[in-house]
């Protein structure tokens, strides 16, 4: 009788075409939801960082701040690229400034492979949670404006999630 052990090279050569073809489409669908979960983790960093901000003004009754991370937060070379801060601005320095005294609620190391601008170098919380003004934080990775996402600062102080600018307009990269 006869018996068969192995696969003919046919087979052999049919299985790894499919293996292949599997791998080619599924690695770019794979890289697209990684960067996308990286993108929904920036975004709720930055909302729970401005809930945290509010929070802690009206909690404590004073003025705290969202400013750019650097050398010296708020200060000449921060950059939101970098980072950011959130503290406690008892002395209410317009712009504000971090000082010795003052206390730090949470420092953010930069975001990996995603560029982070503001129309805002810094967001303040008045002791009754609001802003003074409004403001978007814009995020960007290597796929540009397409697939850009912003948190939106509201007058109330409420940040809120966006695919495109408070006016409606496209995000820029």
């Amino acid at each position: 009788m006869w018996r068969n052990d192995g696969m003919t090279m046919t087979e052999v050569l049919a299985t790894l075409a499919l293996a292949l073809l599997v791998t080619g489409i599924g690695v770019p669908a794979f890289r697209s939801v990684v960067a996308d979960a990286r993108l929904t983790a920036a975004v709720n960093d930055l909302i729970t960082s401005v809930h945290l901000a509010r929070s802690t003004a009206i909690r404590r009754n004073d003025q705290v701040v969202i400013c750019p991370a650097g050398s010296t937060p708020c200060g000449a070379d921060a950059q939101w690229q970098k980072g950011w801060v959130i503290f406690v601005n008892r002395d209410r320095l317009r712009p504000p400034r971090l000082d010795d005294d003052e206390p730090v609620i949470q420092r953010h190391g930069p975001l990996s492979q995603l560029e982070l601008s503001s129309n805002r170098n810094f967001y303040a919380f008045h002791r009754i949670g609001l802003r003074s003004t409004n403001g978007t934080l814009t995020l960007c990775d290597r796929r540009g404006a397409a697939r850009a996402r912003a948190v939106i600062v509201s007058y109330t102080g409420r940040p809120r999630a966006a695919r495109s600018r408070a006016d409606g307009s496209e995000l820029v990269c």
